[in-house]
């Protein structure tokens, strides 16, 4: 009796070490295990198309969960969709989505909420329930399929990276490199000092947009509009960017020929003014040209002329 007892035990032994040992020395890598199963021709296939088959052949270990036919027929993929290299660029990140490189992970290693680096440098999240494992929305509905080179999980559905947040939503979800115009044609800040503009005067042409902008500054300052350079008050209703603060990002589009002046309110008593000549400018100080006052009085210089004829007959009349 002990004599039969001992021989069952080891029989169980063996044929224990015998499955394990059948399985560790599978001598299928990925790509092989995968074809062998008769129900990822589409995966094999696509691997193949992108090039990846010699990468799920080499070294490893890997841990590749490998979407079924019916998987990728219900993702639509379809290789002939993929012709160009940006198309098989983005078919390569797919199925990259599917590896984790460098690791071959059991199904007894995974836990809820694990996360792991995929092979395309996104992040896979796994979710353990007592009815199922998932990857992402996928189900694995094989687990632990050995390869020589890694492990295999089957799912059942196809993996996607997730949407780049970068793209330009009002394109068509394409990203987009183009930089918004600047819409300053001068951009005025302060100098060294903290109390002195960087440009005392600028000169723009009609239409020009000046911007004046700092961040932070050790004092507040404001722009307003002054009648010209000394005046110590600034126009009420003229151009102001509000009151002084430590940052201004303030803007004004100059739309006819002027030269406009201004002042920071709490400096301009230190002399914190500018200038911008838009066009041709106005010269304040510029005086009216000769021509310009005889036209503007022309009956002045006859009536002199009538005055000094008129004394000069009295004088000579009191002299007879």
């Amino acid at each position: 009796m002990n004599r039969m007892l001992t021989l069952l035990i080891t029989l169980i032994f063996l044929t224990q070490t015998l499955t394990v040992t059948s399985a560790q020395d599978s001598t299928n890598d990925i790509v092989d295990e995968a074809a062998a199963t008769g129900s990822h021709e589409s995966l094999v296939a696509a691997l193949d198309h992108v090039g990846l088959t010699d990468t799920l052949r080499g070294d490893g270990p890997f841990t590749v969960f490998a979407p079924t036919d019916q998987a990728f027929t219900d993702a639509g993929v379809v290789l002939e969709d993929y012709d160009t290299d940006e198309e098989n660029a983005t078919l390569r990140d797919i199925l990259l989505y599917h590896v984790i490189i460098g690791t071959a992970v059991e199904s007894t290693d995974v836990t809820d909420n694990m996360t792991a680096e995929a092979g395309n440098g996104d992040t896979l999240t796994f979710t353990v329930t007592d009815d199922a494992v998932m990857v992402g929305d996928a189900t694995v509905t094989t687990a632990d399929v050995v390869a020589s080179n890694g492990i295999i999980h089957v799912v059942d559905k196809v993996l996607f990276p997730p949407v780049d947040e970068a793209a330009d939503e009002t394109t068509n979800d394409e990203p987009t490199n183009e930089v918004p115009d600047d819409p300053c044609d001068v951009t005025i800040g302060l100098d060294d000092s903290g109390y002195a503009y960087s440009m005392e005067s600028v000169s723009v042409a009609v239409g020009d947009t000046v911007c004046w902008q700092w961040t932070e500054a050790d004092m507040p300052h404001n722009v307003a509009e002054i009648e010209s350079i000394g005046d110590t008050k600034r126009v009420e209703g003229g151009v102001y960017s509000g009151a002084a603060a430590a940052t201004v990002d303030f803007s004004y589009t100059f739309t006819e020929n002027t030269t406009f002046y201004y002042a920071c309110e709490p400096h301009i008593s230190m002399g914190m003014v500018g200038e911008v000549i838009v066009g041709t400018g106005i010269d304040a100080t510029e005086s009216a040209s000769p021509s310009e006052e005889s036209e503007a009085t022309p009956g002045f210089a006859a009536l002199a002329s009538f005055v000094a004829v008129l004394g000069a007959a009295a004088f000579l009349s009191r002299r007879e």
